[in-house]
C-alpha cells in the first residue's frame, strides 16, 4: 500500500475564503477592473476550498451554482423537489390527467423510504484493455450511440457503473420501485486507501 497522505485542510480554506471575501466585498459592488479582480480572487480560493474538499471524498461544495439561467426555468413542469411538503405536490399530482406531463412519476405516499450510498475507488492499470472490456458489453445498455461515447477510461468507467449499478436494475416486481438517484464519477487525486485510516473514515460519497 501506498504512503497515508494528509488531505488539504477544508477548514483552513473555508477561513481563507471568508477572509478574501471580507477583504474584496466592497470592490466587487464597483464597476470598474477592481471588481473584475477581486472577482477572480474570490474564484481562486473558492476554487482551493473547493478542491479540499474534495479530497477528503465530498462532493463539489459549489454544485448547482451558476449550472443554469434561472429564466430557463420559467417552463419546466414542477416536481417533488420544488415543494416544501411531499403533501402540496400529490395535491397537485393527483389533478393531473396525464402524469408523463410531471417532471418525476409520483410516488406512493405510504412506504418505507431507504437509499443507498457510498464510495468505492479503483485505479485503472491498464487503460486499453479496460477500455476494451467496457465495449464489449456496450451493447447491455440497449443503445447504439453509447459505444461512441466510450473514448477513455474514465468514460468506459462510467458506463460501467451504469451497467452495473443498481439504478440499472429493475426491481418493481419484488415490490421495490425507484425514486430518484444521483451518481458521480471523477478522477481523484486520492483513493481511500491512499489516505490516512483517520482520515478515511471521514469520507463519504462525493
Amino acid at each position: 500500500m501506498s504512503e497515508s497522505i494528509e488531505p488539504a485542510s477544508a477548514a483552513e480554506a473555508a477561513r481563507e475564503l471568508a477572509r478574501v471575501l471580507l477583504e474584496q466585498a466592497d470592490a466587487l459592488d464597483l464597476h470598474d477592473l477592481r471588481a473584475t479582480g477581486a472577482i477572480e480572487n474570490v474564484r481562486v480560493q473558492a476554487r482551493a476550498l473547493a478542491d479540499a474538499v474534495h479530497e477528503r471524498g465530498w462532493g463539489d461544495i459549489f454544485l448547482g451554482i451558476d449550472s443554469y439561467d434561472p429564466d430557463e426555468l420559467d417552463g419546466l413542469p414542477l416536481g417533488p423537489d420544488d415543494f416544501d411538503d411531499p403533501a402540496d405536490y400529490r395535491e397537485i399530482a393527483e389533478g393531473v390527467d396525464d402524469l408523463d406531463d410531471l417532471e418525476e412519476p409520483l410516488l406512493p405516499e405510504n412506504g418505507v423510504r431507504v437509499s443507498y450510498q457510498a464510495r468505492y475507488d479503483y485505479v485503472v492499470t491498464d487503460p486499453e484493455a479496460f477500455v476494451e472490456y467496457v465495449r464489449s458489453r456496450a451493447d447491455e445498455a440497449q443503445n447504439d450511440e453509447v459505444i461512441d461515447d466510450i473514448e477513455d477510461a474514465q468514460s468506459a468507467f462510467e458506463l460501467l457503473c451504469y451497467l452495473d449499478g443498481l439504478g440499472s436494475k429493475d426491481y418493481d416486481s419484488t415490490g421495490l420501485i425507484p425514486a430518484g438517484g444521483e451518481e458521480s464519477h471523477k478522477i481523484v487525486e486520492f483513493s481511500l486507501w491512499d489516505l490516512d485510516p483517520t482520515r478515511r473514515d471521514d469520507t463519504y460519497p462525493y
